[in-house]
């Protein structure tokens, strides 16, 4: 791919660290361009346009993973044959790759309206437009932010894999803050897409901004949500949070080196029947990508659907090739990198909840009809997770009084606590209908690095829920 890195360039670094005793050699080459537009108070704030192009090199010498990086314009042969092998230290861990078939092949989604054609004044009308539909009687203070970046990337290695990528993504983000006689609240709606700006229509942002602004008042005068343990349902955006978040960093192998409320599990019971988690690399919905989609990670790997629980017993942890190798596990194709100046490493692509028998899966009013009274649950806000004890504090949204399978009463926000293999045990209904990916859209970080993650998922009916303090 001549418009990344020359071919003798490839060739002339893979030999130079090939004389240097290494068996494994990867390239990884890399251009992202962005736009940021943020608007807050109805003034904007920020407004950037940037390109970071680099080139990603690891190679296994002797056990040894060697890791470096260059700007595309410095990416030349004399500077890799100038890098030296790391002398053998105590402290140095040892590695070997999982092995893998190569794979040739080249996936770019060419959207009908590609963000990087779009001229700039086009997509701040549209934030600017959307921000001030946030505003309403009550509403003190706004922000948008407004974001794109298409990155495009080539992976190849020493074992003859040779993968090109090219994905767009876009996302806004509205944050309204509303005060009505003296009580705060503040809300927050995502919508993001894999894909082009025609999935990013100014009608569906700018409704996007008026119920952020709407459910902001509508919570600084709600009734103040009580305290205690209920029977709750939770919708799709917690669906993902829960497995994403409370769950999933545990099911990332890495993780098992240094502790998980996962490890010593596989093959053990750690959640109800009733539910499946998966993990999805590919992950659709009526033609929609998960905000997490990605063809292949980061190794050159196919990506694909893992299921991490079925029927509620624990089955697979995520891997990369090291972690693959490591534990002994299958290979997921869960190694991803923030961009070419990071090395991959074991994370989540699209996560969520889903029922393991479709047959017995439940609509959403039917799930209200079995709670009968309790609480419904929207939207997630954040939080505090602890991978190793399996313990979680989010923040919720939206609350919502249900009393005889219908919603009653909106409430102030909230939030949820507990240990997931406890909630996970006490789900006693599961939903058919996905929540729209789109609106669980973000980013998760790790070890300094933050990649696109998604997916929504369907309603939940947990039977026991902490809710508040």
């Amino acid at each position: 791919m001549s418009e990344l890195v020359p071919e003798d360039v490839l060739e002339g670094l893979m030999e130079a660290w090939s004389k240097k005793g290494a068996s494994y050699v990867e390239c990884r080459a890399e251009v992202e361009k962005r736009t940021v537009i943020e608007v807050r108070d109805r003034e904007v704030r920020r407004l950037d346009f940037g390109i970071s192009a680099g080139l990603a090199l690891r190679a296994l010498v002797e056990g040894k993973m060697h890791f470096l990086t260059f700007s595309l314009d410095e990416a030349d042969v004399p500077k890799a044959k100038s890098e030296e092998v790391l002398p053998d230290k105590a402290w140095i861990t040892k590695s070997s790759l999982a092995e893998v078939e190569p794979v040739r092949d080249e996936v770019r989604i060419r959207p009908a309206k590609a963000p990087v054609e779009v001229p700039v004044e086009e997509k701040l009308e549209m934030a600017m437009e959307a921000h001030k539909a946030c505003f309403s009687e009550g509403v003190k203070t706004a922000s948008t932010l407004y974001m794109d970046f298409t990155i495009t990337k080539r992976i190849v290695t020493s074992e003859g894999t040779d993968v090109i990528m090219e994905l767009p993504y876009a996302l806004v983000r509205h944050e309204a803050t509303a005060e009505v006689e003296g009580r705060l609240n503040s809300h927050r709606a995502v919508w993001g897409v894999l894909g082009g700006l025609e999935l990013v229509e100014p009608e569906e942002v700018i409704k996007m901004g008026e119920e952020t602004g709407r459910k902001a008042v509508e919570g600084a005068k709600a009734r103040r949500c009580p305290s205690g343990k209920f029977r709750v349902v939770v919708d799709g955006d917690l669906n993902h949070l829960l497995a994403h978040e409370a769950l999933g960093h545990g099911a990332e192998a890495d993780s098992l080196r240094i502790g998980s409320m996962l490890k010593g599990k596989m093959g053990k019971a750690v959640g109800s029947p009733l539910i499946n988690v998966v993990d999805d690399g590919r992950f659709e919905l009526e033609g929609v990508k998960g905000f997490g989609w990605i063809p292949y990670d980061d190794e050159g790997i196919s990506t694909g659907r893992t299921v991490i629980i079925e029927r509620g017993v624990l089955r697979s942890y995520m891997t990369d090739r090291t972690t693959a190798s490591e534990f002994g596990l299958p290979l997921t194709g869960n190694a991803r990198a923030q961009d070419w100046a990071h090395p991959p490493i074991v994370r989540m692509r699209n996560t969520f909840i889903e029922p393991s028998s479709p047959g017995e899966a439940m609509s959403n009013e039917e799930l209200l009809e079995v709670l009968r009274n309790g609480l419904l649950l929207k939207t997630g806000r954040g939080g505090q997770v602890d991978p190793i004890r399996g313990t979680f504090t989010f923040g919720v949204q939206e609350v919502y009084n249900v009393e005889k399978g219908e919603i009653k009463e909106r409430l102030s926000s909230t939030s949820i606590s507990g240990n997931i293999l406890v909630v996970l045990k006490k789900i006693g209904g599961v939903g058919r209908e996905f929540d729209r990916p789109q609106i669980s859209a973000g980013f998760c970080g790790k070890q300094m690095q933050r990649v696109p993650v998604g997916v929504s998922g369907p309603w939940l009916l947990i039977e026991e829920m902490l809710v508040g303090g």
